[in-house]
Parts: structure tokens; sequence; C-alpha cells
């Protein structure tokens, strides 16, 4: 059935009929489709107002709200793995590489599972879990494609004695300490709601280069001055709609450009950061803080060869630089809690990923304590559930402590992705392969490189070298 509004000339009233759908001609199908197809389309995409200078083609700003804020942050949480993941893929603006990160990522899918300490290992390097996934995955448009974490006991947990607690994992391949795998999965109860990063009903101002203002007048009025435009009627507020694709587009863009609105929103090529030639170096604080260091070798050609190029210009490309300090700079106020700001301005690895004698000085997020309950004296195995938040259970019902099972190794001193004693070349380019003479020799042919222009040197690398990679 559909429904319609008639107006009855005679009574002068509006009539609401009602018809079977197969009597609807065919025009107004097509019509009642497109309207239908479009509302469809609506929900799932934002909308953002631009102000652009007309004569320049170039946004200054947009006028946005919650929606697209929070997805702008979330950009800062995304893994490196996930982001090469995602801008390696075809959207509206096409694949893109980060220089060696890509070559990295794609070695690494190319190394054997016989390499790695785990069946696990290869899963956490190529699809990295979100630090923050639970806030990511209450937004309205998420662009991480990354499998939400799924917890697991043992298949055999009606009968398995472990003391009194039950073994769970995130990986459906470990065991249990009965023997038996952990492969039944059980589901999170109780615990807190999460809705993006900032308040519901805030408005900001974006910059072309993805940095995030309070929305106010002044400092609309201090981003056209400081473009230097005087004449108000050059400009024009423009209405977009944000979809995924597009998005992923500004993710690619805010990679390699300092205009990325203009780039993805204009449909302009993007343009490309130029570096101004100063060389970035880290305080005496940070390059002497006491830190894990490796020693490797290296092999280079000794007339030209440069291992270890710094970065010049700033530490990253594009424009995250400027959206992370502009969310460093909001205001708490801003943010749903005061604990949101301080994840996203000091974001630590996910549970379970630091490695042992791990270079980067970087912490991980405290993993939750969680408690298994059954809902009956006699369970199923469906009448299992999971919940850090003890306080919510029947006191009549059993309650019973989880001990999370490493994903790597049970051992905290040997935590480590590759399995020894391989050794490994990591070509200029971060190339990563197992060693052998052949490519080898293949690459100082491709090179056109003399063997008696190659020297071996022992060199060590810390903190300072590792962040300037």
């Amino acid at each position: 059935m559909y429904a319609y509004k008639m107006f009855n000339k005679s009574s002068k009233k509006i009539i609401l009929n009602f018809e079977p759908f197969h009597t609807i001609p065919n025009s107004t199908k097509f019509l009642f489709f497109i309207k239908e197809a479009s509302g469809i389309v609506e929900k799932d995409q934002l909308s953002l107002k631009l102000m652009v200078h007309k004569e320049t083609n170039k946004v200054l700003f947009a006028e946005v709200g919650k929606d697209f804020v929070d997805v702008l942050i979330s950009f800062l949480t995304l893994p490196l793995g996930t982001i090469d993941r995602l801008v390696a893929k075809q959207s509206d603006m096409g694949p893109i590489r980060i220089a060696s990160v890509s070559s990295l990522y794609e070695s690494v899918e190319e190394l054997y599972d016989d390499y790695m300490l785990t069946d696990s290992c290869m899963v956490m390097l190529l699809h990295p879990k979100n630090p923050m996934e639970d806030y990511c995955r209450s937004l309205k448009l998420n662009v991480d494609d990354t499998d939400p974490t799924n917890y697991y006991v043992c298949n055999n947990l009606l009968q398995c004695q472990n003391g009194g607690s039950v073994m769970c994992s995130t990986f459906k391949s470990k065991k249990c300490s009965c023997g038996k795998l952990l492969g039944n999965q059980i589901f999170l109860k109780g615990y807190d709601s999460f809705e993006g990063f900032v308040k519901e009903n805030s408005c900001f101002l974006v910059t072309d280069d993805l940095c995030i203002l309070p929305m106010s007048l002044d400092t609309m009025v201090s981003i056209i001055k400081k473009m230097g435009i005087e004449d108000i009627s050059t400009l024009k507020e423009i209405e977009v709609g944000v979809t995924k694709n597009k998005l992923i587009d500004l993710l690619k863009c805010s990679l390699v450009s300092k205009t990325p609105l203009t780039d993805v929103f204009l449909h302009k090529k993007p343009c490309l950061q130029k570096s101004d030639g100063n060389i970035v170096y880290l305080s005496s604080d940070f390059i002497h803080e006491q830190c894990t260091s490796v020693d490797v070798k290296i092999m280079y050609q000794k007339s030209d060869g440069v291992v270890v190029r710094l970065l010049q210009g700033n530490s990253s490309m594009g424009s995250i630089d400027g959206l992370y300090k502009s969310v460093a700079d909001l205001n708490e106020d801003l943010f749903n809690t005061k604990e949101v700001k301080v994840k996203l301005v000091d974001l630590g690895l996910p549970p379970q990923f630091k490695l042992s004698n791990q270079v980067l000085p970087i912490s991980e997020v405290r993993a939750p304590i969680y408690h298994c309950v059954t809902k009956s004296s006699n369970p199923k195995l469906s009448d299992f559930f999971l919940t850090e938040d003890p306080i919510i259970v029947d006191p009549s019902k059993k309650c019973m402590d989880v001990i999370m099972v490493d994903p790597i190794s049970v051992n905290e001193s040997s935590k480590v992705f590759l399995r020894g004693p391989t050794v490994f070349a990591a070509t200029d380019d971060l190339l990563v392969s197992p060693i052998s003479f052949i490519p080898l020799l293949s690459l100082s042919n491709n090179s056109n490189t003399n063997l008696g222009d190659i020297d071996v040197k022992l060199v060590n690398i810390g903190l300072y070298e590792i962040t300037h990679i």
C-alpha cells in the first residue's frame, strides 16, 4: 500500500487516500524510488558548509558539527598499518602510497607465516587494533574497516576447570589450559556506551589544512583577514555531502597536502607539501631519554650512501601535524570527558600490543579487567557473558575472573613478532625480507653498484634514529 494526499475542491479539505502499490503509474513509481533512494544515501553521509573564495576557488574554512569533527579526530587514532591499507584502496580519488611505509607493509604481507612467532602476529601487524576502537565505532561514519574485537572462551567451558577462572582470547586460534580451543564467542555486557569524541551540538570551524577551531565570529574574521581578503562579496557558501569515500579521500589528502578540503570538495589535484629546507631535531631531553636501542649491521655504498635520512620540514607530511596540534589546543570542556582528550593527545598502544625491548617509548592502554558471568545455575554456553563491572551481577549467579591470553607470548620478556633465529634484511626503502645473498646480489646489480664499493658497518639504532627513519 502507498498513501497520497488529494485536495477536494468542493469540501475544501485534504483527503488522505490509500492505494495498492501495483496501481501506481510507472512514472510515479520511478519518482517514488528516486526519493526513497536519495533518502537512503542521506543517512550514510554528512553535510558540510564550505566558505569558498570565488577568485581563487579555495576553501577558507568549513562550518561543521560534532559528526564531522569526530571523524577528523578519528584519523589521529588510526594505526599506521590501517592508514596504509585504507589509502591503498580505490575511492573517488584513487589509491596512494605513503613512501616507505607502503613498501614495509607490502613486504610484511609477503612474509611466510612460518617467520611469525605465532599465527596472530601477522593479523596484528597488517590489521592492528585501534586503541580507541569503541569511540570510533560509535561515529556516524567510521573509516576504520578493521574487524571489531571479539572475545572467545573455551569450547569446553561447561566442563573446563581452571582454578575458578576463565581463559579468554581475542583470537579464535588460541588454546585453553585444558587443551581445547578458545573458539566459543562470548559477548560483553554492561560496559560504557560511547558517543564519539566531542560533545553533542558542538559547532566548529575547520580550516583548509584541517585545524579544528571553536566556532566564533572572531575566528571567522581572523581567517578571512589572514588570507588577505577584504571584499566579502568574493566569498560564497556552498553545502556539500560527505560520503565515506570522500572521507577516505580526505584521509589521503591529509597525508600529502596542505589544502585537503579544497582538494577533495572542489575537485583539485592534491598539492604536495614542499619542505622549507629546515631539519627538525628532537629536543635534547627527548633524545637522551633512557630507552632501548638495538645494534644492526648495514651494508652501504661507500661513495654516496646515506642510510638514515632525517625528515625535513614538519615531522609528518600534509596536514596531520596541524590537525593534532589543534586537537591538543582545544578546550577539554568541548570533549565528552576530560579523559577522552588525554587519551587522544597521548595515544597508547592497544592492549597486548607492546613488545619486550621496544625502542619507541609508547605506553600501552590498560586492558580492562573482565569477569565471566553465568545467567543460571544450570548454564548453557549461551548463558555466559563478559562484563567489566561485577556490581551489575546478581549475587546469586556465578561470577568468575577472566585471564586474557596474550596473542604473542606468555613470557613478557620474549614478546616479539618474528621468530628467531632468522636474520632479516631491510632495504633503504624499508622492504623487509629474510636475508639471502642472492637478493642482495640482485639489488647490487639493479643499482649498478660494484661489490668493491660495498662495505658493512655496525650501527646502533635508538630512539633518535627510529623517529627520523
